[in-house]
């Protein structure tokens, strides 16, 4: 097939660049360095029929129309609803942070009307004598809920999750943290959610079913295009790979968490009764326990047979031949990361997107709407 696009990664913001592409009539070749497609939402199914999310949870939640049309072309979703549970000190709370965790934890009965003055003033009692000019993020997050639930839920969680101590890390991380004034325990704000009935994988494997599409997996862009002819390197690229690997690291590697996970197949039908379970305390070495099996409630079979799969997932500090899961965000990596896009600017065709490729945090459903974004400019430059 001729090519006049190369998409350099098969994970969801190289697969939907690449369907949209492909509709307008351009021929792509989409190069995936793993041997499957799907980059970190990819799955796998046991023996059991379990759906195992292969490296963490991913639960699909939007509130953006453009998105949800184009994803349910390709798909239907559960109707799942994320709710995650926390174990502190013994005790199961429902998050996130509002009115069904502030009462239970004080044993209070606080109306959705008498919740903000009451955490406003556990934030004040909290904050007494410092100088919040340029908040940290333990103050950022003390401002949001109070003394009591960070240190509770929040403080060594993060610690886990970040290698460091929450004083180092921006105040901005914290702002990502759902805190409502009412009883609902959705995780997400965002009414179209779901799991795909058909598994994650099916939706790769569809918006990469198109005539104008040819996919080679097991072939790593950065290598494979030193062994091309220049008639085909000199085609657009769209890479979703580590920014700084697509330099030879040539300024230094960004600095990335990275995690390690820790799988169990157990007999028994259900083991913890959700989906996810955070493990908020510096006793326990992990942040969470995974139990994948209750994302697929519709599958009746399944739920009721005695085999269950949990993993436990451990932060841990990103090192070469890790995969690269949140990007750190501080002065230092922000420069380093300012240098390597001023790097990629210079090549011509070429487009850097995606998680890895942007040095940044996004739902699945923020991947979506960037990779949409991202073809569609190209075509209204080509």
């Amino acid at each position: 097939m001729a090519v006049d696009v190369i998409v350099a990664g098969a994970g969801i913001w190289g697969c939907t660049v690449a369907r949209v592409l492909a509709e307008a009539g351009r021929k792509v070749l989409v190069l995936e360095k793993r041997a499957q497609i799907g980059g970190n939402v990819r799955c796998e199914t046991d023996e059991n029929g379990i759906e195992i999310h292969t490296y963490g949870s991913h639960i699909f939640h939007t509130h953006l129309d453009d998105v949800w049309e184009f994803v349910n072309r390709f798909i239907t979703f559960n109707g799942y609803q994320h709710k995650v549970l926390a174990r502190y000190e013994g005790k199961t709370y429902f998050l996130p942070l509002g009115l069904t965790l502030v009462n239970q934890f004080y044993g209070l009965n606080l109306t959705p009307a008498e919740l903000p003055a009451f955490i406003a003033q556990e934030a004040a009692k909290g904050l007494e004598g410092r100088n919040l000019a340029n908040p940290t993020f333990e103050e950022q997050a003390i401002s949001f809920i109070g003394e009591p639930l960070y240190w509770a839920f929040i403080r060594e969680y993060t610690r886990k999750q970040w290698g460091t101590d929450p004083k180092n890390l921006p105040a901005s991380i914290i702002k990502r943290l759902p805190v409502r004034a009412s009883y609902d325990i959705n995780y997400f704000p965002d009414y179209r959610q779901g799991i795909p009935r058909a598994g994650y994988n099916s939706l790769f494997e569809r918006l990469l079913d198109h005539p104008n599409i040819s996919l080679e997996c097991n072939v790593d862009w950065l290598d494979w295009r030193t062994r091309q002819d220049s008639t085909l390197t000199a085609r657009p690229v769209f890479y979703s790979g580590p920014i700084d690997a697509l330099f030879g690291y040539r300024f230094g590697a960004l600095p990335w968490r990275s995690l390690r996970f820790e799988r169990e197949t157990l007999e028994v039908a259900d083991w913890q009764g959700t989906s996810v379970m955070n493990y908020t305390g510096a006793d326990v070495p992990f942040t969470r326990i995974h139990e994948f099996k209750h994302f697929h409630p519709e599958d009746k079979e399944t739920m009721a047979r005695a085999k269950t799969v949990i993993c436990r997932e451990y932060p841990k500090t990103w090192e070469p031949g890790d995969e690269p899961y949140y990007a750190v965000d501080n002065a230092e990596s922000r420069a380093l990361l300012a240098r390597y896009q001023e790097e990629a600017a210079k090549v011509p065709g070429l487009v850097v997107g995606g998680r890895l490729g942007e040095y940044r945090y996004y739902d699945m459903d923020q991947s979506v709407g960037r990779g949409l974004a991202a073809a569609k400019a190209y075509l209204e430059r080509n």
